[in-house]
């Protein structure tokens, strides 16, 4: 059956260093206030300057993008603007959900207990919660919700989209947890889109992650299974990915990411054939990529690469950064309204 593979080298990150991260991002939970209507407050707007060229300096944002982004989200308010001043309330709409940002509001309970509820939501320029007119215009909200939160044991959260708190049905939903102690992350998400033949439009993915598993095969141990793994299926399909590394050249981490596809019963021909044809679609994409000057799926693999090497070499400075986000989120008072 059709399974692809790939090797690459990679800078290694201290287990040290990794843990000291993960403890730093609860850190950054544990920080976060939310305003008289739930909304999580952010730092002014100087601070989140210098964390934001900080957090580009260290490699973990692209500044080029988010700039190019937050232009496309002003160009999109002053257009959603003229809409509405000239009646055109559908473009008004559709520009004010392309204008929009990302924001956290706490619904019920209090901050990281179990059951507490969040809404993750899309705020307009003027700090509304984006609401599309009707199902098929837009994203309503995600929800989540804590099932856990033990920063030394196991920490969960649920989440489900739309938000089911409002008695919707979810299109997807699935959950993540960290088990601390056992340095494990898990990870699901289930998809049913509405209509007929059920049964051919859901689909379930599972990702793990075994840091222990990681670092014993990385350092030349033998780990069993791939210590990073998904695994997605289908009635008609089952996806394996993963992850396995071992001791490369000078100390680096030598990587085998590896994709299988297996049809199942009567459908394996059929998968087959969809993942070669897929294949050579990508192949005739990167080759048209090439002649206009853009970057192929492997230039662009290698990109990624970099990007990742330059995170890895900043590693043992990212635990500090996070505190600094820690302390601005936790002297936050400004609303997402106020945010520009």
């Amino acid at each position: 059956m059709p399974r692809l593979s790939h090797t690459f080298d990679i800078t290694p990150v201290d287990r040290a260093v990794l843990g000291e991260t993960v403890a730093a991002l609860h850190g950054v939970a544990r920080a976060c206030r939310f305003d008289g209507r739930g909304w999580l407050a952010l730092p002014d707007e100087h601070t989140r300057s210098g964390l934001r060229a900080e957090a580009e300096e260290l490699g973990l944002l692209d500044g080029d993008q988010t700039r190019r982004l937050h232009e496309e989200q002003d160009e999109a308010a002053e257009r959603s603007a003229r809409a509405w001043a000239e009646g055109d309330t559908e473009t008004a709409e559709e520009e004010a959900v392309a204008a929009s940002q990302l924001a956290l509001q706490l619904r019920n309970g209090r901050h990281l207990a179990p059951r507490s509820h969040y809404l993750l939501a899309e705020l307009s320029p003027a700090g509304v919660p984006t609401e599309p007119a009707a199902e098929d215009k837009g994203w309503s909200g995600t929800g989540l919700t804590v099932t856990s939160w033990d920063e030394h044991g196991t920490s969960s959260v649920a989440y489900a989209m739309p938000d089911t708190s409002g008695g919707e049905t979810a299109v997807t939903w699935g959950g993540v947890e960290h088990d601390a102690s056992a340095e494990h992350l898990n990870a699901t998400t289930e998809v049913q889109i509405p209509g007929r033949g059920a049964w051919l439009r859901y689909a379930r993915a599972d990702l793990s992650f075994d840091t222990g598993a990681w670092y014993e095969a990385a350092g030349g141990g033998s780990a069993g299974g791939p210590p990073a793994l998904v695994v997605a299926e289908h009635r008609l399909v089952r996806v394996r990915a993963w992850l396995q590394p071992s001791p490369g050249a000078d100390g680096r981490w030598s990587v085998e990411a590896v994709l299988d596809v297996r049809g199942r019963g009567v459908f394996r021909p059929m998968a087959a054939l969809m993942f070669w044809a897929v294949l050579r679609s990508t192949r005739r994409e990167d080759h048209a990529k090439a002649k206009r000057g853009e970057l192929t799926l492997g230039e662009q693999l290698a990109e990624d690469a970099v990007r990742y090497d330059r995170i890895a070499r900043n590693a043992p400075r990212i635990p500090g950064f996070l505190h600094r986000v820690r302390d601005a989120l936790a002297g936050a008072r400004d609303a997402p309204s106020e945010a520009p």
